[in-house]
C-alpha cells in the first residue's frame, strides 16, 4: 500500500463531511482550474439553493483552499499561478456579491497563499507534516465560518471568535471563554453575609473574620506569612478591609501550554469535554489572528496574554502550542483519535454554518463581566455543544462513510485502507497488507465514559461527581509519598538550614547523602511530588486556596533543582509543596463532603477523620487511573466492532457507580489539616517565634549572678556560636510540642530531643541552672554577647540585618543616646535585651521588604 502511495498526497479531504453542496463546489472549482475558466463556478452559483444561506459559500471557500491554495504546496501537481488566472478568480469572488466582506477578503488571502503571513503553520508550504496541514485546514475552516456567518455588530453567538479573530484590538478587556474566574464572589455567596467580613493582608491576600465579623486575634497570612486580623475589635493597621470587586483577570491567563493540565478540566458550567472543545474554538481564533501581518493586532494579541510574552516571542507559535495541546487534551476528554477528532470538529463547523441562529439580544459580546460570561459560554453549550455530544459516535462514522464515498480516496490507497472503503482482500502478501491492520480503533476510556455520562447526570452522580473532579482526585495516590517526604525533610533540616544554603543545596546532593536503601525511597517521593505537581498545577495555581507568588519556581524538580523548591515553606519555592498538600487534602475532604452531604444526606460531623500524617492510601480516595478506575471502566464496558462502523461503545452505569463507591468512597475518613511547615535558621529570630515561645512555656529572666558565670565560662566565639544554635534548635522543639517550664534545660535536652547536653551546652552553669522558663533569657544573653565579640573583631554582627537600618549616627544622636542609656542604670541590660530580639526578629531582609517606611520611625515607636 505505501509503495502504491509515493508521491501521491495522503490528506484526506475532511471538508466532505459538509455534505453534497460542497462536493458539488470543489468539483466546478476544479474544473475551472483545469480550464482556466470561471464558467464552472458560475453556473453552480446560479443554481445553489438559496435556502442554504450559508452553506454556499463557506463551501466555495474551502473548495478555493482545498484546490487552489493546498495545490501550491505540490510541485508534482498543476499549480494554476498564472497571474491571469488568478486575477479570473479574484474578480469573481469579489464581484458576485456571495460573500460577505470579511468572507471576500478571506477568499482573496486564499487565492494568493497569504493566509499566514506572521505564522508558518497557516500558509500551505512544501514539507509540512500531516498534522501541521490537517490542522491548518481545521483553523481555515473555523476562519471560513466565523467571515461569514458571524459579521460584527450581527449579535450572532459566534461572534466572540470573530472578533478575536478579526478584530482583537475589540477585546483587549474581555474575560475569555473557558479561562478561570475568582472565585471570591462564590464564597461570599455560600457563606453567611450578615456576620462575615472580608479583609486583606498587606500583600493583598484575603481572609474573611466569622463570628461579629470584628478582628479579636492576629494570626499569619496562609501565604505570606505576616500579621493579619487584629485585637479587641481593631484590625491590624497594614490591613485593609478587603474589595468586594471582582477580581477575575482579563485576557489568556493559562500561561505557556506545556505547563498546563494533561487532562480536560471543567470551568464554571461547562463539563471537561465541553471546556476542552471551546478552547480548541477559542485558540483556532486567536491563531488566525496572530497569522496576519497587521501590526496593531499582533500588538492587540500580546496585551490580552497574562503574564506577558518575552520580547521577541512568536505570539502565533504561543497559541498553535496551546491549540496541538488542546487537541490532544480533547481526544483524552471523549476517548477518540486524532483522525476521529478532527473529523467530529469539521462536523462542528458544518453544523455551525447550517444553523438557524436568532441575535444574542441583550447579552453583551464583548464578555466584560464574568456573568456576561458564564451566560454567553452557556449559550455556546446549548446551541452548538448539547446535541454534538450527545451524537458523536454518530457523526464521526457518518463522517467516516463520507469520506469512504469521496471519489478522491479512490486515489489514495493507504486512506481506503485505513478507513477500510474496500472490501477485506485475501491474505495473500502477508498480514501487512490487511486493512484491518491499520484501522484506527477508539479506546473505551475515563474520559469517553465522562461525556456519555453527562446527560445522565442526576440519575447517576456519584459517578457524575467522582469523574467531575477525576482530574484532581487522580492525584490523590502521591500525597502520603508527598507528606513522608516533607517530614523527612522537615526533621533533617528546620532550623538546621538557611535560606542561600538551601537555594545552593541540590537535590542531587541530598539523595547521595542517604544510603543506597534511602536513597531509592526519597527518590520515589520526589517522583511522587513531581507527578502529583504534574497533574494539578494548572488547577493549583487557578483555584488552590494557597497560591504561589508568580515567581516560584513552577516546573517539575529535577537532580539539578535546588533543595528549597521541596522544602514546605510559606514563601519563595517552598510555598509550591505547601500548596500541594493544601490542595490535595482539599480535594480529598471537598470530595467526600459533596458525597455524604450533597448526595446521601449524611453530616460530615458523624464521619471520622484522620491526621495528615497518619493519613494511608487505604484511608483516602487513591487509585491508579491506569491499573486501578480504567480496568473497573472496561470491566463495565460493552463493545462490538464492525468493519467501516467503527467500535459501538455501551457502560453499565449502575453497576458501575456500584463498585466505585464500594472499592473508593465508602469508609474513607476525612483528613485534618495539619500544616507542615520547615523553618530556615535564621527565622528563628522572627519575632513570631518569640511570642510563640513565650505562649507555650512563660519565660523568666535568669539571675544576673547565673549570667555572669555562663559567659566566664565560654571563652570563645565559636563556644557562643555553638550554644547559640543548640539553644535555637531546642526552641524550636518548644515551640512545636511544648514543656514544664521548671524543667531543666540539661534534662529536656538529654531525655527529649537526645542531644547530650553536656556536649552541646559547654557551660556547667548553664547545664546546672537553667530552666525552660530561662531559654529566652540565656539565648538573648549569648546573642548580645555574640554580637559584642563580633563587634571586637570589626566584624559584622547583624549581617541579616537590612542595610537601610545601618546608617550612622550623627554626632549629637550618639551624645543623647549615651546619656539615656546611663540614665537607664540597673535596667540597661534588660533594654539591650529587648533591643537585641526587636533587630533580629523585625529588621532582616524580609520584613524590610514588607515594611518599606521602617527606617523613618522612631526607635521608640517601633518598638512599641
Amino acid at each position: 500500500v505505501l509503495r502504491h502511495n509515493e508521491g501521491e498526497d495522503a490528506i484526506p479531504d475532511r471538508f466532505i463531511v459538509l455534505g453534497e453542496s460542497y462536493r458539488t463546489t470543489r468539483e466546478a472549482v476544479t474544473n475551472a482550474v483545469l480550464s482556466s475558466s470561471t464558467r464552472p463556478l458560475e453556473e453552480v452559483v446560479t443554481n445553489t439553493d438559496r435556502s442554504l444561506k450559508h452553506v454556499a459559500p463557506v463551501g466555495l471557500l474551502l473548495s478555493l483552499y482545498r484546490e487552489v491554495t493546498m495545490c501550491q504546496a505540490e510541485s508534482s501537481q498543476f499549480q494554476p499561478t498564472g497571474a491571469e488566472y488568478l486575477a479570473k478568480l479574484r474578480d469573481f469572488v469579489g464581484r458576485r456579491g456571495l460573500l460577505r466582506p470579511d468572507a471576500s477578503r478571506l477568499a482573496l488571502q486564499l487565492l494568493g497563499n497569504e493566509q499566514g503571513a506572521a505564522l508558518a503553520h497557516v500558509k500551505v508550504s512544501p514539507g509540512q507534516s500531516g498534522m501541521v496541514r490537517s490542522l491548518a485546514a481545521l483553523v481555515v475552516h473555523f476562519a471560513c465560518v466565523l467571515s461569514q456567518c458571524a459579521p460584527p455588530t450581527s449579535g450572532h453567538p459566534l461572534e466572540v471568535f470573530a472578533a478575536l479573530a478579526f478584530k482583537p484590538d475589540t477585546m483587549r478587556k474581555a474575560l475569555l471563554p473557558t479561562m478561570p474566574e475568582d472565585d471570591l464572589p462564590a464564597i461570599r455567596n455560600a457563606l453567611p453575609e450578615s456576620n462575615t467580613h472580608w479583609y486583606e493582608c498587606p500583600n493583598g491576600h484575603r481572609y474573611y473574620v466569622a463570628n461579629c465579623g470584628s478582628p479579636m486575634q492576629e494570626y499569619q497570612c496562609n501565604v505570606c506569612r505576616v500579621r493579619i486580623g487584629g485585637t479587641s475589635g481593631t484590625l491590624d493597621t497594614a490591613n485593609r478591609v478587603a474589595s468586594a470587586a471582582d477580581q477575575s483577570e482579563s485576557g489568556h491567563i493559562l500561561g505557556a501550554a506545556h505547563l498546563r493540565s494533561a487532562s480536560a478540566v471543567p470551568e464554571r458550567d461547562l463539563n471537561p469535554a465541553s471546556c476542552a472543545l471551546m478552547r480548541i474554538l477559542l485558540h483556532m481564533s486567536l491563531v488566525w489572528a496572530a497569522s496576519s501581518s497587521d501590526q496593531g493586532k499582533l500588538a492587540a494579541l500580546a496585551s490580552i496574554i497574562h503574564p506577558a510574552l518575552p520580547v521577541g516571542a512568536n505570539i502565533g507559535q504561543f497559541f498553535w502550542a496551546h491549540l496541538e495541546y488542546d487537541i490532544q487534551v480533547f481526544g483524552r476528554a471523549v476517548g477518540k483519535g486524532f483522525d476521529d477528532i478532527l473529523l467530529s470538529i469539521h462536523c462542528l463547523l458544518g453544523g455551525m454554518t447550517n444553523a438557524n441562529v436568532n441575535p444574542s439580544a441583550g447579552l453583551d459580546l464583548r464578555l466584560s463581566s464574568r456573568e456576561s460570561r458564564r451566560q454567553w459560554e452557556g449559550g455556546i453549550q446549548r446551541q452548538y455543544f448539547t446535541d454534538f455530544f450527545q451524537s458523536i459516535d454518530g457523526t464521526v462514522n457518518a463522517a467516516r462513510q463520507a469520506l469512504h464515498n469521496d471519489d478522491r480516496l479512490k486515489k489514495d490507497k493507504l486512506m481506503r485502507a485505513v478507513f477500510e472503503a474496500d472490501a477485506r482482500p485475501a491474505s495473500e502478501g502477508g498480514r501487512h497488507l490487511d486493512p484491518y491492520l491499520w484501522c484506527y480503533r477508539e479506546r473505551a476510556s475515563v474520559g469517553d465514559l465522562t461525556h456519555r455520562l453527562a446527560p445522565q447526570k442526576e440519575k447517576y452522580r456519584v459517578l457524575f461527581e467522582f469523574l467531575h473532579d477525576e482530574h484532581k482526585l487522580r492525584a490523590l495516590q502521591y500525597l502520603p509519598d508527598i507528606v513522608q517526604l516533607q517530614q523527612r525533610l522537615v526533621a533533617r533540616f528546620s532550623r538546621r538550614i538557611d535560606r542561600r544554603t538551601a537555594e545552593a543545596y541540590t537535590v542531587k546532593r541530598l539523595l547521595s547523602e542517604f544510603s543506597d536503601l534511602d536513597e531509592r525511597a526519597v527518590g520515589a517521593m520526589v517522583t511522587a511530588y513531581n507527578s502529583a505537581w504534574s497533574l494539578v498545577r494548572e488547577s493549583l495555581y487557578q483555584h488552590g486556596r494557597l497560591k504561589p507568588p508568580d515567581d516560584c519556581y513552577y516546573g517539575s524538580v529535577s537532580l539539578e533543582s535546588p533543595l528549597s523548591c521541596l522544602l514546605p515553606t510559606a514563601e519563595g519555592y517552598g510555598c509550591n509543596p505547601s500548596a500541594l498538600v493544601e490542595y490535595l487534602v482539599s480535594a480529598h475532604n471537598g470530595f467526600l463532603e459533596k458525597y455524604y452531604r450533597g448526595i446521601r444526606n449524611v453530616s460530615t460531623s458523624d464521619i471520622h477523620s484522620v491526621l495528615l500524617s497518619d493519613a494511608t492510601h487505604a484511608q483516602l480516595i487513591s487509585y491508579d487511573g491506569s491499573r486501578h478506575l480504567l480496568p473497573l471502566v472496561l470491566s463495565h464496558c460493552h463493545y462490538t466492532v464492525e468493519p467501516g462502523q467503527g467500535m459501538l461503545v455501551q457502560y453499565d452505569l449502575a453497576a458501575l457507580e456500584k463498585h466505585l463507591e464500594q472499592r473508593f468512597i465508602i469508609g474513607r475518613p476525612m483528613v485534618d489539616m495539619a500544616e507542615i511547615r520547615l523553618v530556615f535558621s535564621e527565622d528563628v529570630h522572627n519575632t513570631s517565634q518569640m511570642v510563640a515561645l513565650r505562649r507555650r512555656i512563660p519565660q523568666a529572666e535568669l539571675p544576673k549572678a547565673s549570667q555572669h558565670d555562663i559567659l566566664s565560662e565560654l571563652r570563645d566565639l565559636p563556644q557562643v556560636c555553638s550554644v547559640i544554635s543548640d539553644l535555637e534548635i531546642t526552641i524550636g522543639h518548644l515551640i512545636a510540642t511544648g514543656g514544664r517550664p521548671d524543667m531543666m534545660l540539661a534534662e529536656y535536652m538529654d531525655n527529649v530531643l537526645k542531644m547530650k547536653s553536656d556536649a552541646k551546652l559547654i557551660s556547667q552553669k548553664l547545664s546546672h541552672c537553667c530552666r525552660l522558663e530561662n531559654i529566652l533569657s540565656v539565648w538573648c544573653l549569648l546573642m548580645v554577647e555574640r554580637s559584642k565579640r563580633l563587634a571586637m573583631l570589626r566584624e559584622d554582627a547583624f549581617d541579616d540585618v537590612a542595610e537601610t537600618f545601618k546608617e550612622e549616627l550623627q554626632p549629637e544622636d550618639r551624645e543623647d543616646l549615651e546619656s539615656w542609656l546611663a540614665a537607664l542604670s540597673q535596667h540597661r541590660d534588660t533594654f539591650v535585651a529587648e533591643l537585641l530580639e526587636f533587630i533580629v526578629g523585625e529588621l532582616n531582609q524580609r520584613n524590610a521588604k514588607r515594611n518599606r517606611d521602617w527606617p523613618d520611625w522612631q526607635l521608640m515607636g517601633a518598638m512599641e
